[in-house]
């Protein structure tokens, strides 16, 4: 998923269309684009002396558009467009240059602030507007074939519901949660009916946990702004030797503990590190998911690739009963002695 924000360097310059209608006009007038795409069009501040900071880049996105799929647009669309504009710009001062994933995170964040005056309430949007897409019932789709993020964790988080509504689950920590997607949505009507169709009905305690402090505190802004029950957002290192204590406040050990999307960004050995404090808080059930690629995708942090054989050779390590099944990726299931819940066939 998404990390957009916390970043020390300044926001690049970001123009919602709908908003900055004025200030696109002028830069028209006075000059012509250096790359134009379906829905992004990038100028050169200085177009005699201008290197690859000095841009300003134009949206075409309107309020409503703005969810976790504006992550697809800046990857696939926004990206190699960055990228073949500043052949034509002097290139950054060494030492200040952005990495792939850095540019990526920082666009994100910056077309999500450009659509509100209130950086707040554009955030708020951003929240509402991705929330109402994993609704199981949405029908949004991107354009021009960019990556569909909400379809596909819309289908992960309903997998993750019907998992955690197998078993008996009163309190639920979900690891590296970044914007909080996941406990939302459990905690809402659409967790809830998801979970339902495996016997889940009771509210159940949930918390968010990441080592980003920006985006635990937007979950936490989000949460409480809306009045959603039964969830906290807190902020823990999960490589940390002392993050089972960090969580004691929380009412760990879990019941269920989550990890979606979280592997890929370690290095092998903190892999093993991090699955052995996840075990460690785990009470009954242990969920992972990862991505499956032959190349681990710079531009999200990915740092590594997964199979069903690795997947399996970690859920060993923990002694737990191992189960493993593919939907969206790999699926790593591992419970405790004694967890009730509905056994699937253990492969490999």
């Amino acid at each position: 998923m998404l990390e957009p924000v916390g970043d020390p360097a300044m926001s690049p310059l970001t123009f919602a269309r709908h908003r900055h209608g004025l200030l696109i006009d002028g830069l028209a007038d006075r000059a012509a684009p250096l790359a134009r795409s379906d829905h992004f069009t990038i100028w050169g501040l200085m177009p005699e002396q201008c290197d690859a900071d000095d841009i300003v880049v134009v949206h075409e996105f309107c309020p409503e558009q703005i969810d976790n799929n504006i992550g697809g647009y800046v990857a696939d669309e926004l990206l190699p467009l960055l990228a073949r504009a500043r052949l034509s710009l002097s290139p950054p001062a060494n030492g200040y240059a952005c990495s792939e994933q850095e540019t990526f995170e920082r666009y994100v964040g910056a077309i999500v602030r450009s659509i509100d005056g209130n950086e707040r309430r554009a955030w708020h949007r951003f929240y509402d507007n991705t929330l109402a897409a994993l609704h199981p019932t949405s029908t949004s789709r991107p354009s021009n074939g960019a990556a569909d993020f909400n379809a596909s964790f819309r289908a992960i988080y309903a997998q993750v519901a019907a998992l955690v509504g197998d078993v008996k689950c009163d309190c639920l920590l979900d690891v590296a949660t970044c914007f909080g997607f996941l406990p939302l949505y459990l905690a809402t009507a659409e967790g809830a009916v998801a979970g339902a169709a495996a016997g889940a009905v009771a509210r159940r305690a949930i918390t968010g946990c990441d080592l980003n402090v920006a985006l635990v505190a937007l979950a936490e802004d989000y949460r409480r702004t809306r009045g959603i029950p039964g969830v906290a957002f807190v902020h823990a290192d999960i490589l940390a030797a002392d993050v089972r204590s960090g969580l004691a406040g929380s009412g760990g050990p879990f019941d269920v503990v989550t990890a979606i999307h979280l592997l890929e960004h370690l290095t092998p050995a903190e892999t093993v590190a991090a699955v052995a404090n996840l075990w460690a808080l785990t009470g009954g059930r242990l969920i992972v998911a990862v991505p499956f690629e032959d190349v681990a995708d710079p531009r999200f942090g990915h740092r590594q690739v997964f199979d069903q054989d690795r997947l399996q050779a970690l859920g060993r390590l923990t002694g737990g009963h191992c189960q493993y099944f593919e939907y969206h990726g790999g699926w790593l299931i591992v419970d405790r002695a004694g967890t009730a819940g509905i056994q699937q066939e253990e492969q490999g």
